[in-house]
């Protein structure tokens, strides 16, 4: 086997902003009620094989999940052409806020901050609910599955394989093929006991609950711990939240490292993708066995090498999704549940994780202060690594952590209280479960007791997340500051005067507990307004 290497609201107001302009915006609220519980029969969770198109039936689910979820915001659409925030496609709203930041264009910040909005709802509706509703169709919603995590669910003896990154479609086919009686068979051949996959940030949560056997170990920032077990003989990335970082350890494990996106480089590594324009996207099968060859080969190359895996290894549950939440609970059980108080709210607890803080320790504080709380918690992404790794996934562990209301609400169920979607693009999922218990109540989202928090964010992608839900009017809950202390309006446009826009607000605090403390404060404000029980 050869070597292919190349490193080559109606209502008129004023607003002040050291200029003068007026706009009109609706926040009148008309709330029909109207019947949105799941029809049971007609929601079951599908899975295909893939490459299996995708029948009219699943089209159908989103459609009419699409339909539910519009049902919580009708007003929305006029509040956010009363601010002309409507964007009029992605790469549009990217270019034009592109050049309003370039040397002597827009010096208007009131004007920046609508372009910045305009960004949000373009990211929001196009790179995540569209990805998420398209992947979906394309290789299947997957399902709840039972799920080894850590770095202990490594093991010896195998082919083993990490992939890394956000895009699936060369990824679902090395998936295929390492899992193929063919390849089983090709590592038993070379001494191996078989192929195991790995999961590491979003690819690996997304194969996960699509493939059953994809283990999650870490999220982005953690990589280099997993690659210093010298236990993964290839390392695929694609794009996004992969660290040129993890090149020095994989020299030192002599684990290959391979990248699939001509726009995801990184030096050393070999290269075997679709090219720029995915001219070769024909070719998909025939670059996923170079990757599987080459793995083959570097375990055949890396006999002998110190193997050292931690003996930390937990079980977890995973693959949530509106559809399957419904047929779990039953959305009118939430709801009930909800109103009286058994659950006190619902959170979404998401985002990367961010080296200015301890690794992974703010996300888990709030995490268990939610659950002691009564707070059903959301979660996808790097965020829902620690809660992974410390057991919250995992109903028989977790429930002892939890408060009387939510120990009564699952004791009947082996589920737990943590809802685990799948990977960043997968808040799609979270939103449609926020609609879909909203539409039992026939309110907006943001009179419900929900709330978006990315505690660690540290980068555009988290700022995106977390604009998403706010232009819903969901609150959302940090422990880094957003970068833009330069100019106090912009801060304060961000963090509370979004109030008066969009009927939410950013909270920022460097201690977890603190932020922690807040979300259940807003979200007891919310019930009292609704006057739910708290």
């Amino acid at each position: 086997m050869s070597k292919e290497k190349d490193n080559t609201a109606n209502h008129t107001h004023d607003h002040t902003h050291d200029h003068d302009h007026s706009h009109t915006h609706d926040h009148d609220h008309d709330h029909h009620h109207h019947d949105t519980q799941l029809p049971h029969e007609k929601w079951s969770t599908h899975y295909h094989a893939l490459g299996e198109n995708h029948g009219a039936p699943g089209v159908n689910d989103y459609m009419k999940a699409v339909r539910d979820y519009r049902k919580t915001w009708p007003n929305k659409q006029k509040v956010w052409a009363g601010l002309d925030i409507l964007p009029i496609s992605a790469y549009n709203e990217a270019f034009d806020t592109y050049h309003r930041t370039c040397v002597g264009t827009d010096g208007d910040w009131f004007s920046n901050m609508r372009a910045f909005l305009r960004c949000g709802l373009a990211f929001t509706f196009t790179g995540v609910v569209a990805a998420d509703i398209a992947t979906d169709i394309l290789y299947g919603e997957g399902e709840i599955r039972n799920c080894r995590v850590n770095v202990g669910a490594l093991e010896k003896n195998y082919v083993n394989i990490a992939v890394h990154g956000h895009l699936p479609m060369l990824v679902s086919k090395v998936v295929e093929l390492g899992n193929s009686e063919e390849y089983q068979q090709k590592a038993r051949e070379i001494g191996a006991k078989g192929v195991k996959f790995y999961g590491i940030c979003c690819s690996g949560l997304a194969a996960m609950y699509r493939y059953e056997n994809v283990i999650p170990l870490s999220n982005a920032v953690g990589a280099e711990l997993v690659l210093g077990t010298g236990a993964l003989d290839l390392w695929c990335a694609d794009i996004q939240d992969v660290y040129p970082a993890i090149m020095d350890v994989a020299k030192c494990t002599q684990t290959v490292v391979v990248t699939t996106s001509d726009a995801a480089r990184l030096p050393g590594s070999e290269h075997y993708a679709y090219d720029r324009f995915h001219s070769n996207m024909g070719d998909t099968e025939k670059i996923a066995r170079k990757i599987m060859d080459r793995a083959l080969q570097a375990h055949w190359e890396r006999r002998g090498l110190p193997v050292f895996i931690p003996p930390y290894e937990v079980k977890g549950k995973v693959g949530f999704n509106p559809y399957n939440v419904g047929q779990t609970f039953g959305y009118d059980k939430i709801a009930k549940a909800l109103e009286s108080g058994q659950i006190r709210g619902v959170v979404n607890i998401v985002g990367c994780s961010n080296p200015r803080v301890v690794f992974e320790k703010p996300t888990y504080e709030i995490a268990l202060e939610m659950l002691k709380n009564d707070i059903v918690i959301l979660t996808n992404g790097c965020a829902s690594f620690p809660l992974l790794k410390m057991g919250l996934c995992d109903p028989d562990s977790v429930m002892e952590k939890c408060g009387p209301g939510l120990q009564a609400f699952f004791k009947e169920t082996d589920m737990p209280p943590v809802w685990h979607v799948g990977e960043c693009v997968d808040n799609a999922k979270s939103s449609g479960i926020f609609g879909t218990i909203t539409g039992q109540f026939g309110r907006a989202l943001k009179e419900m007791p929900f709330a978006m928090s990315s505690p660690e964010w540290s980068n555009e992608k988290g700022v995106c997340a977390s604009l998403g839900f706010r232009l819903h009017g969901i609150n959302s809950y940090h422990c880094v500051e957003p970068p833009v202390q330069g100019f106090k309006k912009v801060t304060d446009f961000l963090k509370k005067d979004s109030a008066e826009y969009l009927g939410s607000v950013m909270y920022v605090h460097t201690d977890g507990k603190t932020v922690a403390a807040k979300i259940i404060e807003d979200i007891n404000a919310k019930r009292r307004v609704l006057g739910w029980k708290i």
